[in-house]
């Protein structure tokens, strides 16, 4: 359905709902009132912008996952969209390197952050970068760390950038 509105440009039919309506039903899918994938929460951007990714981005969603630190203590996780550029600005990052494939979403990383009036780092794609003798997929890394074969997320001998 969001899909379809975004492929044809059209508003979601809750998209003028009351603020305070929105923020009822986001309390009901914190609390697990709702099934995984029946609520989002949406940036409401421009559902007419040329570039897809601005036309009102997915915030929030439900997912019934164990967080690694977090447990089972939430059901609602913010996007991709929605933290990338808070996190960065909040830490001060000079320049947040993204590999190709999100250049398309560099408009509303830029967009929530001049929305929100916050610091703005300097957003840089580039052609996905291959270390020898390194492993780099986070599925790989994943099975690492489920194998036990590594202290967790934090063992100094996973790779970061």
């Amino acid at each position: 359905e969001i899909a379809r509105g975004r492929e044809l440009m059209e508003d979601s039919p809750w998209r003028a709902r009351p603020v305070a309506e929105s923020l009822r039903l986001f309390e009901n899918m914190r609390r697990g009132m709702f099934e995984e994938g029946a609520a989002v929460v949406r940036m409401k951007i421009d559902m007419r912008h040329p570039n897809t990714a601005m036309r009102d981005p997915i915030a929030y969603r439900i997912r019934y996952a164990p967080h690694p630190r977090t447990g089972d203590a939430w059901c609602v996780y913010p996007s991709y969209d929605f933290t990338h550029c808070l996190v960065d600005s909040l830490e001060r990052i000079t320049h947040s390197l993204c590999t190709l494939e999100f250049e398309i979403r560099r408009d509303a990383y830029y967009w929530l952050i001049a929305a929100l009036d916050m610091y703005r780092p300097f957003v840089w794609e580039f052609a996905r970068l291959n270390l020898e003798r390194t492993v780099v997929s986070k599925r790989k890394l994943l099975a690492l760390v489920r194998a036990h074969a590594v202290r967790g997320w934090d063992d100094p001998r996973m790779p970061t950038l």
